[in-house]
């Protein structure tokens, strides 16, 4: 990897890293309540959706999607989850078809058994 790329690589994990930490100041705007065909409305835990802005010049940003833990969210560790290579999305790979709370069976939404939020 390029010098240049790790600095962007560095300026994008510092920023996601500080929009994870300061979790309870993340916006109620991006607060999520349900999502599309998910079985139960009201989960076990918060979730949050939005962009981050990483250049504001350049008027640039990063969409997350930020899942707290099932119990006792403030003492569990913070995992960030990057997929890798062109085309592999982590939001579309990662966090519903592989790691996150659900995981889509046909046209609905339904609770992972191996989700990472687990906090086990």
């Amino acid at each position: 990897m390029q010098p240049r790329q790790w600095i962007s690589v560095t300026t994008i994990c510092a920023a996601l890293i500080q929009a994870c930490l300061t979790a309870n100041s993340l916006p109620e705007a991006d607060k999520i309540t349900s999502l599309p065909r998910q079985p139960h409305p009201q989960a076990n835990f918060q979730q949050y959706a939005g962009y981050i802005t990483v250049d504001e010049k350049q008027q640039r940003s990063l969409f997350y999607y930020f899942v707290e833990a099932e119990t006792d969210p403030a003492s569990k560790p913070l995992v960030l989850w990057f997929n890798g290579g062109p085309g592999c999305s982590s939001v579309g790979i990662g966090a519903f078809g592989e790691h996150g709370p659900f995981k889509p069976s046909g046209d609905i939404l339904l609770k992972n058994d191996f989700n990472w939020n687990r906090g086990k």
